[in-house]
């Protein structure tokens, strides 16, 4: 009983974003609306299988606030990524080297929705595609980036890395 009440928690906390998400994504916020979305979330949570086992709720502020600085981060990285890739679209004479790269997730414990998230925050960035996941030996969990600028990218993906795995584990309670 109580690890279903767990599992329940879990899920009605999962789908809080989700319900947000809707909220901005359909531009009416209502009491309503914010409603429907919340109730979309739960069904896709349920629907997805996803028992919220990476999810740990230590500390709810602590959480919140690596969420904010996550988002925030992903914002500024999208809208610059955005400008370059603007900007070598309207002056063809520009030069582009696209190419693909592998890049380590940094994560020691290699749990997958960690390696989702970092590959939906490359992803998401104009001019870089995650392709596919790479398990080696000797590095870990790998992920295979084209970017179309190889020689910029290949310089910041493993910062940036760093920086978005320390805010996913944060958001995640992995401290």
């Amino acid at each position: 009983m109580k690890r279903y009440l767990q599992a329940s928690g879990k899920t009605l906390v999962m789908a809080l974003p989700l319900a947000v998400g809707w909220t901005i994504y359909t531009a009416q916020p209502t009491p309503g609306n914010l409603l429907l979305g919340y109730l979309f979330g739960v069904i896709a949570v349920r629907a997805s299988g996803l028992s919220g086992d990476s999810l740990r709720l230590r500390s709810a502020p602590k959480q919140l606030y690596n969420l904010l600085v996550y988002v925030v981060f992903l914002a500024s990285e999208v809208l610059f990524s955005g400008l370059k890739v603007a900007r070598i679209v309207l002056m063809p004479s520009l030069p582009i080297q696209p190419g693909i790269s592998k890049i380590n997730t940094q994560d020691a414990s290699e749990d997958e929705l960690i390696s989702a998230i970092s590959a939906h925050g490359i992803t998401i960035t104009p001019g870089e595609l995650v392709v596919d996941f790479e398990e080696t030996s000797e590095d870990g969990l790998l992920m295979i980036v084209h970017s179309l600028n190889i020689e910029t990218s290949a310089q910041n993906l493993d910062d940036d890395q760093r920086i978005r795995l320390k805010r996913v584990k944060g958001i995640l309670g992995h401290d």
